[in-house]
């Protein structure tokens, strides 16, 4: 992988593109566990459908410990070293299926994903600069306009402003072929494609400095005692050096 490549091409564009990330088999596996996971937890009404426009697995290692896979990608961990620092962190873990579904037992929820927005982090109302947290996306089937691929807009992760949501701005489709990945600056501004009725599977995964909290207590998901037999990449991207302690009794090194 050329890093310097692709850091040029985040910095100038607001994305990159990055081959073979994952290879056919390895897709095709995420794909049969997840499609598996889902119906379990569909059963169990704790799946998110997105206003019937998509299936969203959110931490689906919180069920299936073959999802930490999801968590550190060694192929790109040199990548997001450079980009942030050697002590970055996973803020956001989804697995998502951009095909339109309903079921009656399950409560539809509103979404603006397929709406103009970026995921960066706001102070004042205005979009904190270039560089501070990014997305990646695995396209687990091809991406195309014909099964609701991601658009985007070049260059916005430059830009303070916020988008307008529902405004009409000329933009970009994402195209990936099964197994690529794309990686976002998360300033850059993008929304859903259109949902259809075929399947696109796809990893999201949002990740950021250390510092930076994430959407969800890892720590208490998982709980302690599963949390320490991970290895220690695992730790280190799920919080367990940069959780902040209870009390200065027990407060630990903020990093490790």
């Amino acid at each position: 992988m050329n890093i310097k490549k692709h850091i040029t091409e985040i910095n100038r564009n607001g994305f990159s593109k990055i081959e073979n990330v994952f290879t056919k088999k390895e897709c095709e596996e995420y794909i049969k566990k997840s499609e598996k996971l889902f119906q379990f937890l569909l059963k169990k009404k704790k799946v998110n459908t997105f206003n019937n426009e998509a299936q969203n697995l959110i931490n689906a290692f919180e069920y299936d410990s073959f999802f930490f896979k999801q968590v550190y990608i060694k192929k790109i961990d040199k990548l997001l070293r450079k980009l942030l620092d050697d002590n970055y962190v996973l803020i956001n873990a989804n697995i998502i299926n951009r095909r339109k579904f309903y079921h009656p037992n399950i409560k539809q929820t509103k979404s603006r994903a397929a709406e103009w927005h970026s995921d960066s982090r706001y102070l004042g109302g205005k979009k904190v600069g270039k560089g501070l947290s990014y997305i990646v996306y695995i396209a687990l089937e091809d991406f195309s306009k014909e099964n609701g691929g991601t658009c985007y807009i070049p260059k916005t992760h430059l830009l303070t402003k916020i988008p307008k949501r529902h405004a009409n701005y000329k933009h970009k489709v994402l195209s990936l072929k099964r197994g690529n990945m794309v990686i976002f600056d998360s300033g850059l501004w993008h929304k859903g494609g259109e949902a259809t009725n075929k399947s696109r599977w796809s990893i999201f995964n949002y990740y950021g400095p250390w510092w930076m909290k994430p959407y969800y207590l890892f720590d208490q998901m998982l709980g302690k005692k599963k949390l320490n037999n991970l290895n220690t990449n695992l730790k280190r991207m799920l919080h367990a050096y940069s959780t902040p302690p209870k009390s200065s009794s027990i407060r630990v090194k903020t990093l490790k």
